[in-house]
């Protein structure tokens, strides 16, 4: 029997990996969001993906590791939040 946990990834998709990355496929949050990859910061180890989120009509700034793990996150005003499991990147299917 499966988890909680794990069907909520399959509803939301699943976790993304550098070649969905590199091959620009739709990516959101894990709660739904919008998201788009604006750049990969290789100058760093892991690598940083910088990009945004959209919330009701705006975009707002968020970075995440290489493995779609949320590392800067804002609510919905635009004050910096602490990043949770829900602004971390899935596979929008």
């Amino acid at each position: 029997m499966k988890s909680l946990k794990e069907r909520l990834n399959e509803v939301k998709g699943e976790n993304i990996t550098s070649q969905w990355i590199n091959d620009e496929k739709p990516i959101m949050t894990r709660d739904g969001r919008q998201a788009i990859i604006l750049k990969v910061d290789m100058s760093e180890v892991p690598n940083i993906l910088v990009g945004q989120v959209k919330m009701q009509s705006k975009m707002f700034d968020y970075k995440w590791d290489d493995s779609g793990k949320c590392i800067k996150a804002v609510d919905s005003m635009g004050n910096p939040k602490k990043a949770d499991e829900s602004d971390d990147l899935v596979q929008a299917q």
